[in-house]
């Protein structure tokens, strides 16, 4: 027992008292305490209450409850959630006897990264591991579950400790033995956090570790690791975890709490997590802690700042029917309630996406309740799948750089696709240009400003007054240029309008008829990403202007990309990439893994359309417009045409366009 005594100078604080033991040595307790926590003392001069407080020696102070996550956090691999096949290969290496020396974890945040990393030190050094997982029983296991592991298990955050003289004292410590286990675990979390001279430190051990070493690399980024980092370690890639499965282990995590909550309401928690575990079981947290262990629906989604599913039916209704009043009174009132537009939004295009999957008879596995899906249903049956697209394209590409709660944003988009504004700009465009008025001469297109002799002409000589051109289309016959009257400056005009900018929207992708409906939404959207990573980086917009959705999923989109170049730049250049990764977050509304990859089918047909466009090399040239003045020649610039000519280059200008080249017109 401790005893107590007023302080000598202040009489409102108590310390205790000084003690001798029954050695010779005396100990004596200085305590710093906050005022606030300062022991009051009462008219009497003895504490109020019970009198003086009595803490028995070595015992623990009572600390803050402990939050749910770190609580409920994995202790054995099967406790791990969504990654089972990492896990399983894990727990057999640790069964075999043959752990590999180096790992890196990579993947979104909250999917089990260094939950996974602790688990796997806990189990290479149990001494009564069962298949490869811990038995929490042996003292080392117990070391584990009380947080007194002295050395068997190393955390390091590299944001905090990313320098080079840390990395090397980390490597004299890792050559030490282990005091209580088989294997000393380094745990290095963000490790792309780490200088180059960091990581070149660390590459040395990580090539000839010590027996006894096992390190852990855990990442958010993988793409910042340098590859030699990268090539000696055996790489997991963690993927985000699924709805269901984070809805099961929300359930365990409520029933271990005693907490109940409505049908649906555990769905709608795992979908605003996106795939992360933790978030998931953060927000149920706060949900608790706002409105207690009893939570309804109506708690739930006040909580997680949701509108409620009837109004965002309702607005998806109106966009799909084209009903600007409802649409914009919709908008208005959900403002004038104080709800978040983008997260209002967000969920209008997910009851849409929904609408569509419904739609193309895709809607099985989709997390609906029964009201939704009879209602939706009946609306998918009623709405053209042409209008649920044109309206995931009009909410999709919403940007709300600025106030999250204004409602102007959402409602010029709705109104410019209620009166149709948007169809022109979603309909497939001729890439011809337009040809100029009759009686007018083309504009010339070369880089001097004058336009190419015929083949026979002559410099210094003047042009041989020409037949007059074949008739050409006026624009009410078609407003098609035709290139045979045009000479070459009127080519490379057209070429140019055809290969600036995006792809041609007139160009068939491989599988467009094949495509899901994910895919085609995805699709859609597409414009909106690459004009966001534009925003980022001018790079990264050019690179994606050749290149387009391959496949989509929940938790991942391919790009494809036509040109090997292309994608070797976007996969060297980390900031592209990072351009690229938050347009497709910011654009579909969560973190989504970008797969970049080349599309052979998509470089085929372009390098057609390509071709297409070109005249052929062996094409006769028409007869050039009348002029009434000599032809000057050029500096430099041969009278020759075509690819037999010498110093035009056309067939260097046809195989550049093949593969992706951009005319430039100065």
């Amino acid at each position: 027992m401790i005893p107590w005594q007023p302080h000598p100078r202040r009489s409102r604080c108590w310390l205790p008292r000084p003690t001798r033991l029954a050695s010779p040595v005396s100990l004596h307790f200085v305590t710093l305490v906050p005022s606030a926590l300062l022991l009051q003392p009462s008219e009497g001069g003895t504490l109020a209450g019970a009198g003086p407080p009595e803490f028995p020696l070595g015992a623990r102070l009572p600390v803050s409850q402990e939050v749910l996550y770190r609580k409920w956090r994995p202790q054995r691999f099967a406790d791990v959630a969504g990654q089972e096949p990492i896990t399983t290969t894990l727990r057999h290496a640790v069964a075999g006897g043959t752990p590999a020396h180096a790992y890196l974890f990579t993947g979104p945040r909250g999917t089990g990264k260094t939950s996974t990393g602790r688990i796997l030190a806990k189990a290479v050094n149990c001494t009564a591991a069962v298949d490869g997982e811990p038995c929490d029983a042996c003292p080392s296991c117990e070391a584990f579950a009380t947080g007194r592991t002295m050395d068997t298990i190393i955390e390091l955050d590299a944001a905090s400790n990313r320098g080079i003289d840390e990395v090397r004292a980390m490597r004299e410590a890792a050559g030490i033995q282990p005091g209580g286990g088989r294997y000393k675990v380094y745990l290095i979390d963000e490790v792309h956090m780490l200088t180059d001279a960091a990581f070149n430190a660390l590459l040395k051990t990580l090539e000839e570790p010590p027996p006894h070493i096992i390190f852990v690399l855990a990442t958010t980024e993988a793409h910042r690791i340098p590859a030699t980092i990268v090539s000696r370690c055996q790489r997991f890639d963690f993927r985000r975890i699924n709805l269901q499965a984070v809805v099961d282990r929300l359930a365990v995590v409520a029933a271990g709490e005693g907490i109940t909550v409505a049908p649906g309401g555990l769905e709608a928690v795992a979908r605003q997590a996106t795939g992360s575990l933790r978030d998931a079981v953060n927000l149920l947290d706060q949900l608790v802690a706002y409105d207690g262990v009893t939570l309804d629906m109506e708690a739930v989604q006040r909580g997680l700042g949701l509108v409620v599913d009837s109004r965002t039916t309702e607005l998806a209704r109106a966009m799909v029917t084209k009903d600007l009043g409802t649409g914009l009174t919709l908008l208005s009132a959900a403002r004038d309630d104080g709800v978040e537009i983008r997260s209002f939004v967000r969920e209008v295009v997910s009851t849409l996406r929904a609408l569509l999957m419904l739609r193309a008879g895709a809607g099985d596995g989709l997390p609906l309740s029964e009201v939704q899906r009879t209602e939706l249903g009946t609306l998918a049956k009623e709405t053209q799948t042409g209008a649920i697209v044109g309206a995931l394209r009009a909410f999709g590409s919403l940007d709300f750089a600025g106030d999250p709660y204004d409602s102007l944003p959402a409602e010029i988009a709705f109104a410019s696709f209620a009166v149709g504004l948007g169809e022109e700009s979603a309909a497939p465009v001729a890439m011809t240009p337009t040809p100029p008025p009759s009686g007018r001469p083309a504009a010339p297109a070369t880089r001097g400003g004058a336009q190419r002799a015929p083949g026979n002409a002559r410099p210094g000589q003047p042009q041989q007054s020409p037949q007059p051109p074949q008739a050409r289309p006026s624009q009410a016959q078609g407003g098609e240029q035709q290139r045979a009257g045009a000479g070459e400056g009127a080519r490379r005009q057209e070429a140019a309008a055809a290969g600036s900018g995006p792809p041609p929207r007139t160009l068939a992708l491989p599988d467009e008829a094949q495509a899901s409906p994910e895919l085609v939404a995805a699709r859609a959207q597409w414009a909106t990403i690459r004009e966001r990573a534009r925003k980022r980086s001018i790079k990264a917009g050019s690179l994606l202007a050749q290149a387009q959705v391959k496949q989509f999923a929940d938790d991942s989109i391919e790009v494809g990309f036509q040109f090997r170049s292309h994608l070797d730049k976007v996969q060297e250049d980390a900031n592209v990439m990072l351009a690229i990764r938050e347009a497709v977050a910011e654009t579909m509304g969560r973190p989504i893994a970008v797969v970049p990859v080349l599309w052979e089918a998509l470089h085929a047909a372009g390098a057609a359309a390509a071709a297409s466009a070109s005249p052929s090399p062996s094409a006769p040239r028409g007869a050039p417009e009348p002029s009434s003045a000599p032809s000057a020649p050029r500096a430099g610039a041969s009278g020759g045409a075509g690819p037999g000519g010498s110093g035009t280059g056309g067939h260097l200008l046809e195989e550049a366009l093949k593969y992706g080249a951009v005319p430039v017109e100065e």
